[in-house]
């Protein structure tokens, strides 16, 4: 009787065990690391047996990665984990383990300078620290660095026949230029150069007649008889919330973002954005920015975001698109891209062009979600330097997940990636980063996001505020 009972209390120990854990796959970025074989992402501790071995994925022109090993896993590497893992205590226990080497082990970007460049030059070559992109770029001798010309130098030479091209030199380089650069990812978070060009920026004919054609067409709220307004923005039109106070709100945090010297260039320059800021009724957590400086934020937000720090951080990654200049560059890219693929239609077996449009889709999604992580890195820059408490980014998304959970995404498909992957990006960009910043004085939250987010719901209800009753 006895070992009956012992035999059913096992079999429902077991069953409870492994009701417990259950298979998941995981995509996201090491956070915490004890060991090559235990570490974190997010909130998933995991664990690798030694006879887990790692799947590199990487690019065909990569060969800097050949001899990567589990010891070289480090903070921000990407990874893609598919295991058993246990609800009760976070543990993940790895069954495969995929490592992503594009824009995280590996780096080729490019991005404006948010400092002027500490660079020497001796006979071996430039050395010297690059801050730009929200990281740290290592120039050493080995570094190829050059000057490029726009296309208003480029055009400026051809007629001066005297002219002797670009050169670089520390002085020809100032917070309107833009910096590519191509390098591998060190143990300290730091990226070592391998190539660096410089170019200034500047506004073509085409990226003008981009501008404009995002140019918004508004019927401003009638904020007396609590009536909405309207924006048009091309294909998509809006509600603008008909509250004045919240549309300030949203106006004077989203001008604090802008970073200082675009803010401070004068109107009549070509390379100042005029920002401006709506707030429309539209119940979903979004935000979009367009490259003439519109940025549009959903009513939904409130409903999810706690503080003002979080929104800070909504607000800081749409004006880094902008300021970035992330669609002209996406549109010139994915240009080049599909006259190369839609070229080569005829040798893809099994569907021709057809298949060079789904390649081009994939590569879209790739590219574009780099430029997501770019706009999360470089708005953590400008959320600290407009005094909010950086912690906040990741914690905006872990409220995202409370509200709407997280959905799987599948890398190469998608432009944005899910909320673990998200907030694991930028809690491992502040360990590789920000780790010696002061949060004592750092901003959090006010009183104003609060009331500003009640004033909201009344605006999304339909009911008027109590505030305008009064004054009738």
């Amino acid at each position: 009787m006895h070992r009956l009972i012992a035999k059913t209390l096992l079999c429902v120990l077991f069953a409870s065990a492994a009701a417990l854990c259950k298979d998941v796959t995981i995509h996201g970025f090491v956070t915490a690391i004890k060991s090559p074989t235990s570490f974190e992402i997010d909130d998933y501790k995991v664990t690798r047996d030694q006879t887990v071995s790692l799947d590199l994925e990487k690019q065909q022109t990569d060969n800097s990665l050949d001899a990567f090993k589990p010891e070289d896993i480090r903070i921000g590497t990407e990874l893609e984990i598919k295991g058993d893992y246990d609800e009760g205590s976070g543990e993940l226990k790895a069954r495969s383990i995929k490592v992503f080497s594009y824009d995280t082990l590996t780096a080729k970007r490019t991005a404006l300078l948010e400092k002027l460049p500490s660079l020497t030059k001796n006979d071996a070559g430039w050395s010297g620290v690059i801050y730009a992109d929200g990281q740290r770029i290592r120039v050493t001798p080995a570094t190829a660095v050059s000057l490029k010309p726009n296309l208003a130098e480029r055009k400026k030479s051809v007629k001066d026949k005297n002219s002797e091209g670009a050169k670089l030199t520390p002085d020809s380089l100032n917070l309107d230029t833009f910096v590519s650069y191509e390098g591998v990812r060190q143990p300290d978070g730091s990226i070592r150069a391998q190539k660096v060009e410089f170019q200034h920026a500047e506004v073509s004919n085409s990226e003008a007649r981009m501008r404009r054609r995002f140019a918004p067409t508004v019927i401003e709220p009638d904020y007396a008889n609590f009536e909405p307004g309207e924006l048009k923005m091309r294909w998509a039109t809006f509600k603008i919330i008909p509250d004045h106070e919240a549309q300030d709100y949203i106006s004077r945090l989203g001008n604090s973002l802008i970073p200082a010297h675009q803010r401070d260039l004068p109107d009549g320059d070509p390379l100042k954005i005029p920002f401006k800021f709506f707030l429309v009724d539209k119940k979903s957590f979004n935000a979009a920015s367009y490259p003439n400086g519109v940025v549009i934020v959903h009513s939904g937000v409130f409903d999810v975001l706690e503080n003002e720090a979080q929104l800070a951080f909504v607000l800081s990654h749409e004006i880094s698109h902008a300021v970035e200049k992330h669609v002209w560059f996406q549109h010139q890219y994915l240009w080049n891209e599909l006259i190369a693929l839609r070229a080569g239609g005829a040798f893809i077996p099994y569907g021709g062009s057809f298949v060079a449009d789904l390649l081009a889709t994939g590569i879209r999604s790739q590219y574009s979600r780099s430029l997501e992580n770019q706009a999360d890195r470089v708005g953590l820059e400008w959320m600290l330097a407009a005094g909010y408490d950086i912690r906040e980014a990741p914690q905006s998304w872990k409220a995202v997940s409370r509200q709407k959970g997280d959905s799987a995404t599948n890398p190469f498909w998608c432009s944005h990636d899910n909320n673990t992957t998200r907030r694991s990006y930028l809690m491992s960009e502040l360990r590789n980063n920000y780790a010696d910043v002061d949060y004592s004085n750092l901003k959090m939250d006010t009183d104003e996001f609060h009331r500003v987010a009640n004033l909201v719901k009344e605006a999304e209800s339909g009911k008027k505020p109590e505030r305008a009753k009064a004054g009738e």
